[in-house]
């Protein structure tokens, strides 16, 4: 598993595309004829395909900077590499337009409900046709939060 400690100059030794030493000599001391009479007919045939090669150049680094990133100078909620963690943000252009889509919607502590739910609770409040029409109301929205929260999961899953 590849985690941010990982060193990505660590790698195999062996080139890709090359044979590991221990199999470049069992294949040199081969003694069967018809692996010597095939070398030798490779070794003497001349390639009639040869195409010049060139060897790539690696990319210059984006920024000029040849260094690993670090997930924490990425995040921008406060910087720290804990996902879960929402506040205090990094920046504080990302703090404002949390706030700003925090005063788009109503909070329940925002909204006296107590007498509401007196309604609720008082049996000749209201009549068994408007409690179905608010039970099927919430009924719909919740279960269209579940749907769409399981949409948007299942939509992401496929990228990660």
């Amino acid at each position: 598993m590849l985690v941010w400690e990982d060193d990505s100059s660590k790698s195999s030794s062996t080139p890709i595309g090359s044979v590991p030493s221990s199999l470049g000599d069992a294949r040199n001391t081969a003694s069967s004829p018809l692996v010597a009479g095939l070398a030798s007919v490779a070794s003497s045939t001349p390639s009639v395909h040869t195409m010049p090669t060139s060897t790539p150049t690696p990319a210059a680094p984006i920024g000029g900077s040849t260094r690993r990133v670090n997930v924490a100078d990425k995040r921008i909620i406060n910087g720290q590499t804990d996902v879960n963690q929402l506040v205090p943000f990094k920046y504080k252009w990302a703090w404002e337009k949390y706030l700003a889509t925090c005063a788009n919607h109503w909070m329940p502590q925002e909204v006296n409900m107590s007498r509401d739910i007196a309604l609720w609770k008082d049996p000749n409040g209201l009549s068994e046709d408007e409690r179905r029409i608010i039970k099927r109301n919430l009924g719909f929205f919740v279960t269209a939060d579940s749907l769409a929260a399981n949409n948007i999961t299942l939509g992401t899953y496929r990228h990660i």
